[in-house]
């Protein structure tokens, strides 16, 4: 019995740390890769002359706390190119406009999900109030927009029209799933089928960068085929490894339950019927402790919500694998698949 509980123990603060403890080699990738475009994005921001004290204060707030987040999408873009030989120089001036759309809807979504703080830092929409948390957030989505449009002098027309092509799908897709997502609030009866059905949807965003990444490395349609899946795996691995991790953290776990959507291992416990009406019911309370946040999370793991999590995630790794064996570079691809095997090991 104390050796189980040690045990447990061991992995709730593996878990609890999975958020801050970023591999030491992939923070270099991320840093490496993404450092170009961080600085012009810096530059794009900081350049416009706003009158505003309080929206100036908010969009330097924004690039301070989510500066390390900045990082990511250049990247995966430049692992895209990379993977087929690609040339990396315009991922910048292409990854620059990607980010402040995203970091607009990225605001704006923080809005939705009333999510005040991340990795326990305020968002702006926490720091701030909802107002100028909206007009960041559209300040950001409409700079984008026009930088998106100076791209014309610096790509061909033809790999402009297909990237726009392809983002505008790839945003659609993102948006539903988030809607869908949103008509989950307060809904504890979702199998978890369809919760991973909306998933799979908002990872759109992520098989997109490595798309585009493949288009600017000249790659075949084969290989556009390859990256695009190993992108939407890599996207369901990152959402669904925040759910595990939202489950081990008392204030992000009561916080999903009144004001956002249950994550996946709370679905998968909830199939079975002996303790279906017990966890309703502290569900539907009205007031969520956190000794109930705890007592969910152990039914959740007695009752196999995380066996089956786990299951779901080592299938997307496999599949993340199997689409990038044929790859001469795929070191780094292979090195962010590593990252989340180590992460399910400790589940």
């Amino acid at each position: 019995m104390i050796a189980e509980k040690n045990r447990q123990i061991k992995k709730e603060s593996f878990i609890q740390s999975r958020q801050m403890e970023l591999h030491s080699k992939l923070q270099e990738l991320f840093k490496k890769e993404g450092k170009a475009t961080l600085e012009k994005v810096k530059k794009v921001i900081l350049e416009e002359k706003i009158e505003c004290k309080e929206i100036q204060r908010a969009l330097k707030y924004f690039l301070s706390y989510r500066e390390k987040g900045f990082l990511v999408r250049p990247t995966l873009i430049s692992l895209g190119s990379k993977a087929v030989g690609g040339d990396i120089e315009a991922i910048a001036e292409i990854a620059t406009p990607l980010v402040l759309m995203s970091g607009g809807m990225d605001i704006h979504d923080d809005i939705i999900d009333n999510q005040k703080k991340q990795n326990s830092r305020f968002t702006v929409f926490g720091k701030f109030d909802k107002d100028v948390a909206l007009l960041v957030g559209d300040a950001l989505l409409f700079k984008g927009l026009i930088s998106w449009y100076k791209l014309l002098d610096k790509i061909s027309m033809q790999k402009f029209i297909q990237i726009t092509l392809l983002l505008e799908k790839a945003f659609f897709e993102l948006g539903d799933g988030q809607a869908q997502e949103v008509s989950l609030k307060g809904k504890i009866n979702v199998s978890p089928e369809h919760y991973l059905q909306i998933v799979r949807k908002k990872a759109a965003d992520i098989e997109a960068l490595f798309h585009i990444g493949a288009l600017i490395g000249n790659a075949s349609q084969s290989e556009i085929k390859a990256l695009s899946n190993y992108g939407r795996c890599i996207g369901m691995l990152w959402i669904l490894g925040d759910d595990v991790v939202d489950m081990f953290n008392p204030n992000e776990l009561k916080r999903r339950i009144k004001h956002g959507c249950l994550p996946l291992p709370l679905f998968y416990a909830m199939e079975n019927p002996k303790i279906k009406s017990r966890l309703r019911r502290i569900l539907l309370k009205t007031r969520i402790t956190k000794k109930d946040a705890k007592t969910i999370l152990e039914m959740t793991i007695k009752f196999a919500g995380f066996k089956k999590t786990k299951s779901v995630m080592q299938n997307l790794v496999l599949e993340a694998l199997e689409t990038i064996k044929h790859f001469k570079n795929a070191e780094d691809l292979k090195l962010l698949v590593e990252d989340y095997q180590n992460f399910i090991e400790q589940m």
